[in-house]
């Protein structure tokens, strides 16, 4: 069973850092959004704009290439 939270499809962060780490280690694809407070690292199929205040600071690839396989026009999820 993964870690995300499957009704969000995403986990909470105190840092950028923290958060890649966290998908590295995992092997996880996704982006990692600043928040008002915070950070949190979400999936490659997280919807546009589920959280207004987010922005994204940094995307993260995997071994099984999931954001490159995303279709044009994918490059941000939530900006």
């Amino acid at each position: 069973m993964s870690e995300w939270n499957y009704t969000k499809c995403a986990k909470p962060f105190t840092s950028v850092e923290e958060a890649r780490e966290y998908l590295q280690e995992k092997d996880f694809a996704g982006w990692i959004l600043q928040r008002e407070v915070g950070f949190s690292a979400v999936c490659p199929t997280y919807p546009e704009g589920f959280y207004p205040d987010a922005t994204v600071v940094a995307e993260v690839n995997n071994s099984k290439n999931e954001m490159g396989a995303l279709p044009q026009g994918s490059a941000s999820c939530c900006a």
